[in-house]
Parts: structure tokens; sequence; C-alpha cells
């Protein structure tokens, strides 16, 4: 019992001295306690000293530092590493992730370049060839493209939920039915002027219209029945939300292009168009090379202060020159109305393209479409212009029209 008894001391004694050996954060009893284990078991501190022994474990025996070990297996404890280690390594690692992100967005700068040169190259070819004609055709193939895919992006994520919008057959029909009905009031002028319709003619289309699609809406939802009715019914009226609000802030802001070049020529249109393409480019380059500051977080992360204001002086040294290349003439005040259409697309555009970030986020989308190559889709593109749109065809007839 004796040799027993010896046998569980000295284990509990060589872990204790294990322990104390390499320990460096010990409060004084506990030093206390180690040093009069390691008094037992051989050691050369005094009990009452406060400094913390040094030397090594070897099995069951405690080498004082500077003694020679007896032969044993030598086991070392190792630290773990040091807060400033870690810190070091921790900033060490900084710098590469900033290079590597700042390689990534260049990268993806070099993507979106060749298909913006291509894109602006055929729109140019198309212009020049097809004129004013051209360019209105060309923004009714876009508002088609811009409502299809803002829709779309709300219809994928209810499909991935569990949509059970099936079960109201004629919803694709209304859909497209309300995209027509808001197509034929906002290009009533167009239509007016390539047929014999009258604006009152054109006024009674359209009501009857608008009266039909809900008289048709609210006798489909009539004839639902079941369980799960009422939460059908939400999700229908949501996705009727979603179709109203893509034509007004897509579709009918967009309609003010066509009212432009109709009243003021291609310039007008062409030029705020650039505007925004430097604007957007320039935020880009700035916020790559010089970019720290996020500026709306948590709808687009990749926007930043530095880029914004870099954008918007950009745009606003480029406006007076861009627009003499534009419009052209002996107007009076040019540059005056270039610089301010410059400050509405620097610093209100933007806000389009912010909007489309957050229903992007809301509906776990990464783009509106596929269709452009590094750019997305139509709404991906069009975003900021069509909030440009209306400001350039009311400024003009309130401003620019009575300085003429």
């Amino acid at each position: 019992m004796k040799i027993a008894a010896s046998v569980i001391l000295s284990l509990q004694l060589t872990s204790v001295s294990s322990a104390c050996s390499s320990s460096n954060f010990l409060t004084s009893r506990s030093k206390a306690f180690c040093n009069h284990a390691l008094k037992i078991r051989g050691g050369q501190q005094d009990e009452d000293s406060d400094v913390t022994p040094s030397g090594s474990y070897h099995g069951n025996y405690i080498a004082p530092q500077g003694e020679q070990p007896k032969a044993s297996t030598i086991v070392e404890v190792k630290s773990p590493p040091s807060t400033a280690a870690a810190a070091t390594t921790s900033s060490a690692a900084a710098p590469l992730a900033s290079a590597t992100s700042k390689s990534s967005k260049l990268a993806n700068l070099q993507e979106r370049t060749v298909p913006a040169i291509l894109m602006l190259g055929a729109t140019f070819l198309l212009l020049k060839y097809t004129g004013e004609k051209g360019l209105i055709g060309l923004i009714l193939l876009m508002q088609l493209g811009l409502y299809s895919e803002s829709t779309g992006v709300v219809e994928s994520f209810q499909a991935k939920k569990g949509s059970s919008i099936d079960k109201i057959k004629s919803y694709t029909v209304q859909k497209w039915w309300w995209f027509l009905t808001a197509m034929l009031f906002s290009g009533r002028d167009l239509i007016m002027q390539n047929t014999s319709l009258t604006g009152d003619q054109m006024s009674i289309i359209n009501f009857c219209m608008s009266a039909a699609s809900l008289v048709g809406a609210v006798i489909q939802l009539a004839m639902l029945s079941g369980p799960g009715t009422e939460d059908l019914y939400r999700e229908y009226l949501g996705k009727l939300a979603c179709c109203h609000f893509s034509l007004l802030f897509l579709v009918g802001q967009s309609s003010f292009w066509i009212k432009t070049v109709q009243e003021y020529g291609l310039g007008w249109v062409l030029f705020p168009a650039f505007l925004v393409i430097v604007n957007d480019t320039m935020a880009y380059v700035f916020g790559v090379l010089m970019g720290k500051h996020k500026l709306i977080p948590k709808l687009s992360p990749k926007k930043t202060v530095e880029g914004f204001v870099g954008a918007g002086l950009s745009t606003v040294a480029i406006a007076s020159p861009l627009v003499k290349r534009c419009i052209g003439g002996d107007i009076p005040n040019l540059g005056r109305h270039a610089i301010i259409l410059a400050v509405y697309a620097s610093l209100v555009s933007p806000f389009g393209g912010f909007l489309a970030s957050a229903v992007k986020r809301a509906h776990g989308a990464k783009d509106f479409g596929a269709l452009i190559p590094g750019h997305g889709g139509v709404v991906d593109r069009f975003d900021c212009q069509v909030v440009t749109a209306p400001f350039v065809y009311l400024y003009l007839k309130n401003f620019y029209n009575v300085e003429s």
C-alpha cells in the first residue's frame, strides 16, 4: 500500500510540476504551491520564492535550469503562439488580401471593357444608318428587356421557395397585358403619328384595357378555392405590385427618351447617356484604385466614397467638352446646361443602381440577366440611365426652351 501511495503521489506531483514549468501566468498562491511541489521532487527553488521555476520535464524528473538532465526521454512542452505573433501574421496577410482584391477588380474591369466597347460600337452604327427611328426601336426593345428581367428576378425567387402561382393559369397573360397597356399609354404620341388614331381614341383604348385587366384579375382570384388560398392571394398581389412597379419605374421613366428624341433630337439623349456611362466607369476605376470607405455597404458593398466623389468630379469636368461634341451649334449657356445635367447624373442617377442592388440582394440574385457578358442584363446596364431620362426631358422643357 505504501508503494502504491508513493507511486500515485509521485505521478500527481509530476503532473503539477510539469504544468508549473510551462505556465507563465500563475497567481502568487499557485506559484507557492508549485514551488512546494518542486521542492518535494528535488527542485532548487525556495518555497516562498515568487520566481516561476524554469526547467524541463523529463518523465519523472524536473531538471533545474543549468543542470544536465538524467538519461531519459525528453518531453518538450511548446507554449502557444503569443498574441503579438498572431497580430504580426494577421498584419502580414492583410496586404496580400488587399493585393488579391485589387487584382480581381482589375481583371473584372478588363472583362467589362470589351463588351462595353462592342455595345457602344453597335449603337453607333445603328444610329448612323437609322437615326431617330433606330433609337426609338432600340428603346422599345430595351423596355421589353427591362420589364422581363425585373419581374423574372422576383418570379425565380418565388419559384425556389415553392411558388403556387401556377394555380392562377392566366397570370402570364395578365402580366403581359399590363405591359401592353402601359406601352400603349406611354407611346401614344408615337402611335398617333404613325396611325390615324386620335388622342381621344387612344385614351378610350387605354381605359378599356385597364378596366379589363382589373376585372379579369378579380374574377381569377374569386375562382380560387381550397387550402392555402390566402397565401396564394398574397403571392399574387405581391407579383402584381412588382409588375406595376417595374412598369412605373423602368418602362414609364424610359419612355421620356422617346419624347426627348422627338422634341430635341438625338444629341440630348446621347449626351446624358454618355454622362452616366462616364460616371459609372469612373466610379469603378476610382473604387479599384483608391476605394477604402464603403458608401452603402448593406445595399451595394462594392461602392465606395472615393469612387462616388471621383466619378462626380470626372463627370462634371468632362461635361462641357462632351456637350459640344454631342449638341454643337451656337447655343446660349450650353456649358451651364451641361454642368447641371452632369451634377444630376453624378448625385442622383447612381441611386437607381443602389435600388437595383437592393432588389437583387433581397431576391438572392447576382445580376438581373446574362445578356451582356461582364455586365449582367439590361436592368444592370440601364438602372441609372432610366433615372436620368425624365429629368433631362423636364429640364429641357422648362429651362432650355425658355432660353432658346
